[in-house]
C-alpha cells in the first residue's frame, strides 16, 4: 500500500472516530444509558482498525507483508521490557509539560476505569489498544510511508498521526513521543511485534498502577503539592519541572543506547545506525486527505478544551 492510500485511510479513521462521537453524544442526549469504559474502548479500537483492514483489503496486500511480525529472541524481549521502564521519565515529563495548559486525560477517565475489574482493564487497555494501535501505525501506516525511503520522515509523520489518533492535546504529546521510540524499536527488529510487547509492557504498568497504588500516589502528590507549595508556586514549578528533564535526557539516553542494543541482538544494527544518515526525509509524504484529517483532528481537540 503507498502512502497516498494510507493517508486517505487516516481522513477515514478520523472521520470514523468523530462517527462515534456525534453517535455516542445523540445517545446521551436522548435518555440514553451510559456505556461502560469497556465498551468504549472497543468501539474507539473498532472505529479506527476497520478502514485500516479495509484499505489493505483493497490494496490487495497480503498482511504478513504490510505488517511484519516475526519471531524475535527472548533475550530482546528482556531488553524491551528494561527500554520501557527507561520511557517512564521523558512521558513524565512531556505530560507535566502539557498539564500546564490542558488536564491531564487519563486522570479524568480513571474514577471510571477503577469501577471496572482489574483483568477487564489490562486486557482492553494493556492488550487491545497496543495491539491495535501498533498494527495500524507501526504496521500499515509506517510501513506504507517507508516505501518511500523517507525513513526518518515515516517515523516522525507516523508518530504524529498516532498523537493525534488520541483526539486531545495531553495524550497528543506523550503519544508523539512514545510514537517515535516505538517505531525506533520497529526499526531495531524488524517486526511490530517488538513496539507491541513494548505498548503493552508501558500500558499495563500503568493500569497496574492506577489499581494498586491509586491511595499511595494520592498521599504522595499531596505531600508533594504541599511541599511546593511552601516554595512558592512559579518556584516549585521550575524546581520540579527541572527534576523532570534531567531524569527525561538522562534515561532517554539509557534507552536509545537499549534499542541500539536491541537492533545488535537481531542482526538490524547497521540498518539502525545508519537511519541518520538518510537522505530523503518526510515532506513529500504529506497529501491533501492528510492535510484535511489533521485540520479536522486539531480542530476537535481544541473544540473539546473549549466546550467539553
Amino acid at each position: 500500500m503507498d502512502y497516498r492510500r494510507a493517508n486517505r485511510t487516516y481522513l477515514y479513521m478520523i472521520l470514523a472516530t468523530l462517527g462515534l462521537v456525534l453517535v455516542l453524544s445523540l445517545w446521551y442526549l436522548n435518555g440514553g444509558s451510559e456505556i461502560s469504559i469497556l465498551a468504549n474502548n472497543i468501539l474507539s479500537e473498532a472505529v479506527v482498525l476497520i478502514p485500516a483492514i479495509a484499505a489493505v483489503l483493497y490494496s490487495g496486500e497480503k498482511f504478513s507483508v504490510l505488517i511484519p511480525f516475526r519471531k524475535i529472541k527472548v533475550t530482546s524481549v528482556v531488553l524491551i521490557v528494561v527500554y520501557v521502564i527507561t520511557l517512564f521519565p521523558m512521558v513524565a515529563f512531556v505530560n507535566s509539560i502539557s498539564m500546564l495548559f490542558v488536564e491531564n486525560a487519563v486522570a479524568a477517565i480513571s474514577d471510571d476505569v477503577l469501577k471496572m475489574p482489574m483483568w477487564v482493564m489490562f486486557l482492553s487497555i494493556g492488550i487491545l489498544g497496543p495491539f491495535v494501535e501498533e498494527v495500524i501505525f507501526r504496521g500499515v501506516i509506517l510501513q506504507s510511508y517507508q516505501r518511500t525511503g523517507r525513513i526518518i520522515g515515516s517515523i516522525l509523520l507516523s508518530s504524529i498521526l498516532f498523537g493525534m489518533m488520541h483526539m486531545n492535546f495531553n495524550q497528543f504529546a506523550y503519544g508523539v513521543a512514545m510514537g517515535i521510540m516505538l517505531a525506533l524499536l520497529v526499526e531495531a527488529t524488524g517486526t511490530v511485534l517488538a513496539s507491541f510487547i513494548a505498548h503493552a509492557v508501558f500500558n499495563s504498568i500503568e493500569v497496574v498502577m492506577m489499581y494498586v497504588n491509586s491511595d499511595a500516589i494520592d498521599e504522595a502528590s499531596e505531600l508533594a503539592s504541599d511541599y511546593m507549595g511552601q516554595l512558592g508556586g512559579t518556584v516549585s514549578t521550575i524546581i520540579y519541572h527541572a527534576y523532570l528533564l534531567v531524569a527525561a535526557v538522562l534515561f532517554t539516553t539509557l534507552a536509545l543506547l537499549i534499542v541500539r542494543k536491541i537492533s545488535e541482538n537481531e542482526g538490524r544494527k547497521e540498518f539502525l545506525l545508519s537511519i541518520p544518515h538518510c537522505r530523503k526525509q518526510g515532506y513529500k509524504l504529506v497529501t491533501i486527505p492528510l492535510i484535511i484529517a489533521m485540520v479536522i483532528a486539531v480542530g476537535f481537540m481544541f473544540f473539546s478544551i473549549a466546550y467539553v
